[in-house]
């Protein structure tokens, strides 16, 4: 495994961009248009894929549970023997890209973000400065396979990249706190090899290695940046000059804030927000209860319980569960970016497969409920959630009640309009006003097992 020498081109490029500042220079109307898409998107599917898929969640005989894509660090393995490992075991089946890229179209997505590097440092596309990627393992450019399918399904795309890099010998110069194989107690006799080493020319390294992904496969959509640490963020990573180098070439990209640390609020160590670090916050693996007002933000969430693939992990997501998550995390104004591991060889699980389409069906039927709304405006109602758009509230009914009516929080104070979206006829429902709120008696021909949706047309005074 070796290291291509950065070319001075290279540096220099990256040294300039840092004098490149778009986001103080942005006015709001300018960020508000820049957003606009993703705003409106609000569903996309986050692929986890890499060399780590080929242990599919086994090291040595022992399974793992988790977060798969660390395998190489949950069992403590030098990257010269990860490789000599999985190298071998690598071999994308033709067609795989077409293959996320159509699901993603199916279930309803409006983007696509994949892991061009996880953690253990093999890249996707074609680096110049490393030979640890895809066309020296494979001789396929597979990132710009996946960019080109995407594309050509007409959805947004963006890529995920690891600041963390655990093949590369200088990253370990920058000792503290987060994870590394070698600091695994099978190799509690081989210390971190930092003397010699120079963090420094890590970082250059990681610049390049950007400025190949958004120079070369642009311009893209989204940067998923991860992952800092109290010991760990901000100008560790020269995270500003990465910001404004990434927005010189992608004026229009949108960036998370995970090159910088916030302090753990609420089990999420990343909703304290700051736009000049990030165009929007990541809630990992739960749905903040009363959501985010007055941030962007965007739920990233496992189907089962690992982000990369595991042969053993079949504790999956019902239909159900992956349905109501989209419906709530939306009601509560964010967007929902669910994850797939694919299969070693690419290929999608058949379990993914199956709660995907699902979602899709759903969402063909019902997405004007989802794409494009806002945040519940009125209090939150037991038998479901709410979204709304212009002058109409989406009623998604979880809980049908027994006498097929339901109550909304609200006076109206001028005609209402309210009928079943399943309802191609839209005949009126019936509706009366009551102390408590609206009552509406719904159509049960309508009735959908996941989530049924009532629209209502009108203005009106939330009840207190």
């Amino acid at each position: 495994m070796l290291l291509k020498a950065l070319t001075v081109s290279a540096v220099l490029a990256a040294a300039a961009f840092t004098t490149f500042n778009t986001v103080a220079d942005e006015t709001q109307k300018e960020r508000d248009e820049r957003m606009a898409w993703w705003r409106e998107a609000r569903l996309g599917m986050f692929v986890h894929w890499g060399l780590y898929s080929q242990a599919a969640g086994v090291w040595d005989g022992k399974k793992y549970w988790g977060g798969c894509e660390w395998i190489q660090n949950s069992a403590g393995v030098p990257t010269a023997e990860y490789e000599a490992a999985l190298r071998p075991l690598f071999k994308p089946k033709e067609g795989f890209a077409e293959e996320w890229a159509a699901l993603a179209k199916e279930m309803g997505a409006k983007y696509v973000v994949f892991t061009s590097k996880h953690h253990e440092g093999f890249a996707l596309h074609d680096s110049a400065v490393s030979d640890y990627d895809a066309m020296d393992f494979c001789g396929r450019d597979l990132a710009r396979e996946i960019i080109n399918a995407v594309r050509q399904q007409d959805l947004k795309v963006g890529i995920y990249h690891s600041m963390i890099d655990w093949h590369h010998p200088d990253y370990v110069a920058f000792d503290n706190t987060l994870p590394h194989p070698l600091k695994h107690e099978r190799n509690k006799d081989k210390p971190l090899p930092v003397e010699g080493h120079d963090f420094n020319r890590y970082l250059d390294y990681l610049s390049a290695q950007v400025g190949e992904l958004t120079t070369h496969y642009g311009p893209l959509d989204i940067l998923w940046w991860d992952f800092s640490h109290p010991t760990a963020e901000g100008h560790h990573w020269r995270a500003n000059a990465l910001l404004n180098q990434v927005r010189a070439s992608n004026p229009l990209i949108i960036q998370n804030n995970r090159l910088f640390n916030s302090g753990n609020v609420s089990g999420d160590n990343l909703s304290i927000f700051n736009p000049a670090k990030g165009d929007f916050t990541t809630p990992e693996q739960h749905i903040p209860e009363t959501g985010m007002p007055g941030v962007d933000w965007e739920v990233c969430m496992t189907l089962n319980g690992t982000w990369g693939y595991s042969k053993h992990d079949l504790n999956w997501k019902s239909s159900e569960t992956v349905i109501r998550n989209t419906i709530d995390i939306v009601s509560k104004g964010g967007n929902y970016l669910l994850n797939v591991g694919p299969c070693p060889d690419g290929s999608i699980p058949e379990a993914t497969y199956v709660r995907f389409r699902d979602l899709g069906a759903w969402m063909k039927k019902y997405g004007s409920a989802i794409y494009g709304t806002t945040a519940n405006p009125l209090k939150a109602v037991e038998w479901g959630r709410i979204t709304a758009k212009d002058n109409r509230l989406y009623l998604m009914v979880f809980n049908w009640p027994e006498n097929d009516t339901i109550t909304v929080p609200i006076k109206p104070d001028s005609a209402v309009d309210c009928w079943m979206m399943a309802d191609t006829k839209l005949k009126a429902l019936q509706t009366e006003v009551t102390d408590a709120g609206l009552n509406i008696k719904m159509n049960s021909e309508f009735q959908n097992p996941y989530a049924s949706v009532v629209v209502l047309q009108t203005t009106g005074k939330v009840v207190e």
